[in-house]
């Protein structure tokens, strides 16, 4: 287990392992700048299975399709902490849908939140991204921790196949949704996206962007260089998360 005596104050990119369950390890790769108030930090969960989200090339340069691990920089460079989730040890193919709705992988979260806590971060949020929504919003139902302040969905699956069978009732934090108005994957749509919305709003808090725009898609529809991964927009989608975790209003819709 990698443990700092204390949050440090200057650039780090490096992956880390806690023990979570009897025998289960996990992985993440904690990324910090030296600008970074050491106060936020948001815990990714990618789409897809989850597996080998990202990869560290000599010099500490991270790479990776998803977009969260994308604009791991750019949410570093506006002082928030990126800590990107692999697999547990028991699961090192990848997270299948099940798992992510588990309670085994909220106690993972759960410890690794306790971690994060005592590395002095005062303020924790759940981001996940298509597949990853899963994760973050069937966590954020059952973690009961204050120091978890909200959730952040992007590229949403969709309510009617997925996200309708988690306990969103049980759900009151404050929680943020961002889609993209052309995404055209088959599990993600807009007008899906609008369908979680109206139903998280019954019990708590729910700010959505429209995102519009982007580059000309260099991947399938589901993929992440196409507007399911805001391929052209990530900075604009990465200044609207940076703006709600510090408390500012974000604007409905971003052409």
């Amino acid at each position: 287990m990698s443990l700092l005596s204390s949050v440090p104050a200057f650039a780090v990119t490096e992956v880390r392992s806690i023990a979570t369950r009897p025998g289960v390890t996990m992985n993440f790769l904690v990324m910090t700048s030296d600008t970074s108030a050491h106060n936020n930090a948001l815990i990714m969960f990618p789409g897809g299975n989850g597996a080998g989200p990202f990869k560290i090339a000599e010099g500490g340069v991270v790479s990776g399709w998803s977009f969260l691990v994308r604009s791991a920089d750019n949410f570093t460079s506006k002082g928030l902490s990126v800590i990107t989730v692999n697999p547990p040890s028991d699961h090192p193919t990848g997270m299948s849908v099940g798992f992510r709705e588990s309670s085994e992988h909220a106690e993972d979260i759960a410890t690794l939140v306790i971690y994060l806590e005592q590395q002095g971060y005062e303020r924790i949020f759940l981001v996940g991204n298509s597949r990853g929504t899963l994760s973050a919003t069937s966590i954020g139902a059952k973690l009961k921790d204050s120091h978890i302040k909200g959730v952040i969905l992007t590229s949403s699956l969709e309510y009617d196949n997925f996200l309708r069978w988690l306990p969103l009732d049980q759900l009151s934090l404050p929680v943020l949704m961002v889609h993209h108005r052309d995404d055209a994957c088959r599990v993600s749509s807009f007008e899906e996206a609008e369908k979680t919305r109206a139903t998280l709003s019954a019990t708590t808090l729910v700010d959505f962007t429209e995102i519009n725009g982007g580059a000309y898609p260099r991947s399938p529809p589901c993929d992440n260089l196409s507007a399911h991964g805001f391929f052209g927009v990530e900075d604009k989608v990465v200044q609207v998360i940076s703006d709600w975790v510090n408390g500012y209003k974000v604007p409905v819709r971003i052409e």
